[in-house]
């Protein structure tokens, strides 16, 4: 720039749970990948140079206990200790702007982002309170399922795309056997090396209940999705060719709830955290109760707007004590 300070026409938020995760992005770009990048001609020796004076992210986002894929981060222990991890890294590397810190878990409510933001946070950013909204990329049956839920109806998931590993996703609970049935497949896994030591009942009830077909017409379809590679792999290991074949019921559930198929109601894999049961709790007797009303961008300003309310209530209730 005309004053010598960096410009960087690419900007990152990084969203995240954990402090080493912070800290990388908080830091500049490894010296390692610059050279890598400047061999390749992908950027200049004065763009490496410039880029060891900024971070790799310009801002970041904590997120706490969310709907989807989550860590399971408490707010009130994550956002001061990435705080205190983001002054500490603006001292060290002595940056020129300020990278600020985002909150993002659990926010529905103006108390809730009333929270967020006396802990510190630079901005909000909600999830679980969009998913039910008319702009929402899913069926109006889960919309209509989203609406009723409370802040108790939700529960913990294995998560399909990293089935493996048993992290874990939030989704909805509330009349779905999802989560009890995607745990289910998961204990099987871990418990057996092949499908074949499955004992018959437990499979047939797989094949009837989850399934509602015979495991070898799931592995045809199996076969379809993935590469010749990976289908050689789980041929050779047992064991793999069985996560296959369980992962199908989570790609199953989810494109079910997306397209809305009654049939498939039970087995719907809807990602949400409380935030929505305590938003419907919120507006519940306004013109907000129906999700056919809900609109993300009315949404976000009115949680801005009554929190801002809420935050001048209460600075104008502890000025008076004072």
């Amino acid at each position: 720039g005309a004053g010598g300070q960096i410009i960087a026409r690419q900007r990152i938020i990084a969203k995240l749970s954990r402090p080493e995760v912070a800290e990388a992005f908080l830091s500049p770009a490894p010296d390692h990948i610059l050279q890598k990048l400047a061999a390749e001609n992908k950027i200049t020796a004065e763009e490496a140079s410039l880029m060891r004076e900024i971070p790799v992210a310009h801002d970041i986002c904590v997120e706490a206990d969310s709907g989807g894929h989550t860590d399971g981060g408490v707010a009130y222990s994550l956002m001061p200790a990435i705080i205190r991890l983001r002054d500490d890294m603006m001292k060290k590397y002595r940056y020129g702007k300020t990278v600020r810190v985002g909150a993002a878990g659990g926010i529905g409510t103006p108390e809730a982002a009333m929270a967020a933001f006396m802990l510190g946070a630079d901005f909000i950013v909600t999830g679980s309170i969009n998913q039910c909204t008319v702009e929402a990329a899913t069926s109006g049956l889960v919309k209509d399922l989203l609406q009723q839920m409370n802040v108790q109806d939700t529960a913990y998931a294995p998560a399909g795309d990293m089935f493996e590993s048993g992290s874990k996703v939030q989704v909805l609970k509330k009349g779905l056997f999802f989560p009890t049935r995607a745990s289910k497949l998961h204990e099987l896994y871990q418990r057996h090396r092949s499908i074949e030591e499955i004992d018959e009942k437990t499979l047939r009830q797989i094949e009837e209940k989850y399934f509602k077909a015979s495991v070898s017409s799931i592995y045809d379809k199996v076969k379809a999705h993935y590469s010749n590679e990976d289908i050689s792999k789980a041929e050779r290991n047992p064991k793999q060719k069985m996560a296959l074949i369980f992962k199908w019921y989570f790609r199953q559930s989810s494109a079910s709830a997306i397209k809305g198929d009654p049939e498939a109601k039970v087995d719907f894999q809807i990602h949400c955290g409380p935030a929505l049961g305590a938003f419907n709790q919120w507006v519940k007797g306004t013109e907000l109760e129906s999700w056919k009303n809900r609109h993300a961008d009315d949404i976000g300003m009115r949680l801005m707007e009554e929190t801002a309310s809420l935050l001048n209530q209460k600075l104008g209730s502890f000025l008076q004590t004072c």
